[in-house]
């Protein structure tokens, strides 16, 4: 009989046991995050069967399985806790479907038949493995998907009454970006309830874009007409990259910009805005912009020290007008 071993989980000591168990006799939780994140709202509803070929699909599940093999086998333990005379699999679950696929392809090779575990009995709470997953995959050194993150944060908040302290000491967040990330999962629940691909789960990153702009999370958070807006550009790819979203203050500002976004798309809405403000692209026009910006608003004590003669200033002046000169008669510009 292996020895019992003991986890701290939340101040408790938690026993296990370290051992192999067979692959086939392993269940898929379909409510892990890392799942979830893999193959959206189905997992909820799929059986074991469809939940392995929805893991199983995944090309970096497919890499995974390749690694594995290359190595000869699964070294690092998953978690699992019994159910009967089975093995519900609450950490590992990629590991778990690239073994038995590899056990599918090599019938009888001895080292795709068991993984080595953690084995957990009753003992191990929904709460304590929350913890857990939070302390390997948040805050841990092997980090899960920014909406994989999310999700386990909104657990912790809303399920498990977890506060915003004890989540930024344990995590190591700050409160702000604490509030970011639950925001930006509620958001995106919210959107998955209308667009519930699988795929749609990747849409978190631009929520979470959107949630870190004071001005455009207030304006989500108020105007419904701007968040039906912010769905429809997500649904009909009319954003592509989430780091699109920071743009997305200038654009509204522009009247013809904005209708670009809504018609088209991003690409066309940021034409629309490097044709009235050629700073957006070019480093010379924005130097250009910042110089005019600063000449426009000189302080007196500037002004003060050109009139006093100032040489080295009066010599950058002088440069810069000489400058400006000559780039009229290269362009061949009239004033």
């Amino acid at each position: 009989m292996v020895a019992l071993e003991t986890l701290l989980v939340q101040g408790k000591s938690i026993p296990y046991r370290r051992g192999s168990v067979p692959v086939s006799d392993c269940l898929l939780d379909p409510q892990n995050p890392r799942i979830q994140f893999l193959v959206g709202q189905k997992a909820g509803n799929a059986t074991q069967t469809e939940l392995d070929g929805l893991i199983w699909e995944k090309d970096t599940v497919k890499a995974l399985a390749q690694s594995i093999q290359q190595n000869g086998g699964v070294y690092e333990a998953i978690i699992v806790q019994r159910t009967g005379e089975q093995y519900l699999v609450r950490e590992g679950n990629c590991r778990t479907v690239s073994a038995r696929h590899l056990l599918d392809q090599y019938p009888n090779d001895s080292r795709f038949m068991t993984i080595p575990a953690m084995i957990f009995d009753s003992d191990l709470t929904e709460e304590d493995l929350a913890v857990l997953l939070a302390d390997m995959h948040v805050s841990g050194k092997i980090r899960w998907d920014a909406y994989e993150q999310a999700k386990h944060i909104a657990d912790l908040y809303h399920v498990y009454g977890k506060t915003y302290d004890w989540l930024g000491n344990h995590l190591r967040l700050s409160k702000s970006k604490i509030n970011e990330m639950l925001l930006a999962h509620a958001a995106t629940k919210e959107f998955l309830q209308h667009h519930p691909e699988p795929v749609n789960v990747r849409k978190f990153s631009f929520f979470h874009e959107l949630m870190k702009k004071r001005d455009l999370r207030e304006q989500f958070k108020e105007d419904p007409e701007f968040k039906q807006k912010f769905h429809k550009w997500l649904a009909e790819g009319k954003l592509t990259d989430a780091k699109q979203v920071r743009n997305l203050p200038a654009i509204l500002e522009s009247a013809d910009a904005a209708a670009a976004l809504d018609k088209t798309g991003i690409d066309d809405a940021s034409r629309v805005l490097i044709k009235n403000d050629p700073s957006l692209e070019s480093d010379l026009f924005q130097a250009v912009k910042r110089a005019s910006e600063q000449l426009r608003k000189a302080p007196a004590s500037e002004i003060q020290d050109l009139k006093g003669g100032n040489p080295q200033k009066i010599i950058m002046i002088r440069d810069l007008s000489r400058a400006i000169e000559d780039l009229y008669t290269l362009a061949g510009m009239q004033k």
